[in-house]
């Protein structure tokens, strides 16, 4: 459901081609449009016609809006019992920060992510892409799922409701049972880790970058035979992943030295016949160009309606009998209008096109 005449906000995000985003080429793809001004009383009314036809509603609005609007889920739900209604935000729908705008910068923030990603000693650097808008699409789909799966037995819909700094947060390992049990407060290790080593992105003679990580007591000693160096082996330094972590900045300068006079591909390939986790940091170029993502098809062209064909993801997870498909590109706004509301309203030409007049689609 978008706002007519300005629809979803990602649709300006840059980069843009002929004023049209890229972003939303990817992230409306398979979708439909439907334009509807919520804020207005018919808009409302017309919404609650159309959960009587609905499994799911999904919402991210500012929490209370619905509410606001008379359409909150037990109300909806009084209209049709089997609705499930989800509810996005940053903060959630209670507490003391409720009522605070945010975006998923502010997730990642107050999740704790925002605080252990940089190197130490310097401020605190948010990952390259978005994290916690993304992570709680995935936590809520499992959330509607289960809802589903659980609806085929009760009959009854209900709430599945997420937090942006609640998914981050559940992310982020052994954080808080270690400040619980220990008083331990997590801080920025750059590449490495604390209690791991060794474990770096490698810098290559040839200006590149690969991640070895090769800690554990089976994989550091391929690593010791594939640079040659077995003599690590008999130094009490790293004898042990505690006794390694304890050295991390020696092994790691091994390695790293190691590194430094070989190319990326004879690193890859000498570790990777000794079975040592390493990967080349890629650019977008290389991974559009690589021969194993192009054997498993993870990179797919979606015809888009504005901007013709466009390469992007594949969709994911993948599945053997039925496979996922990206039947269409992503919608024009208000491109089903007409479809949702003759298909299941049964709307006329006529109602639709005063509908328009007055701006409720």
């Amino acid at each position: 459901m978008e706002q007519p005449g300005t629809g979803d906000f990602m649709r300006t995000i840059p980069p843009l081609e002929d004023g049209v985003s890229l972003w939303w080429a990817v992230e409306g793809r398979g979708k439909k449009s439907v334009t509807l001004d919520l804020s207005k009383e018919r808009g409302q009314e017309i919404l609650r016609e159309l959960v009587k036809h609905a499994d799911v509603l999904l919402e991210n609005f500012q929490p209370g809006t619905l509410e606001r609007w008379h359409l909150a889920p037990e109300t909806l739900r009084g209209i049709n019992p089997r609705l499930i209604v989800s509810r996005v935000s940053v903060y959630g729908q209670d507490g003391p920060y409720r009522d605070r705008p945010g975006l998923d910068r502010n997730g990642i923030a107050l999740g704790g992510l925002l605080h252990v990603t940089g190197y130490p000693g310097a401020p605190p650097v948010r990952p390259g892409v978005i994290v916690a808008d993304y992570l709680t699409a995935l936590f809520n789909t499992i959330g509607v799922l289960a809802a589903l799966y659980e609806r085929e037995r009760s009959g009854e819909g209900q709430g599945v409701e997420l937090a942006l700094y609640e998914s981050v947060l559940r992310i982020m390992e052994w954080t808080v049972a270690a400040y619980d049990r220990q008083g331990v407060v997590r801080e920025r290790t750059g590449n490495r880790l604390a209690n791991s080593a060794p474990l770096d992105n490698y810098a290559t003679s040839d200006g590149q970058f690969v991640c070895i990580a090769a800690a554990g007591a089976v994989l550091f000693p391929r690593l010791c035979e594939a640079m040659g160096r077995l003599d690590l082996l008999e130094d009490e330094r790293f004898s042990s992943l505690g006794a390694r972590a304890a050295h991390g900045d020696e092994i790691n300068d091994v390695v790293a030295e190691w590194c430094s006079a070989l190319t990326a591909q004879e690193i890859e390939t000498v570790c990777v016949e000794h079975q040592v986790p390493v990967s080349r940091v890629s650019r977008i170029d290389e991974i559009v160009a690589d021969p194993h993502v192009q054997a498993r098809g993870s990179i797919v062209e979606v015809d888009d309606a504005e901007l013709g064909p466009v390469k992007q993801q594949a969709p994911v997870p993948r599945l053997d009998r039925t496979p996922l498909r990206i039947d269409r590109g992503a919608p024009r706004l208000g491109e089903h209008t007409d479809e949702a509301l003759t298909g299941l309203l049964r709307m006329t030409p006529e109602e639709i096109a005063q509908l328009r007049a007055d701006g409720v689609v």
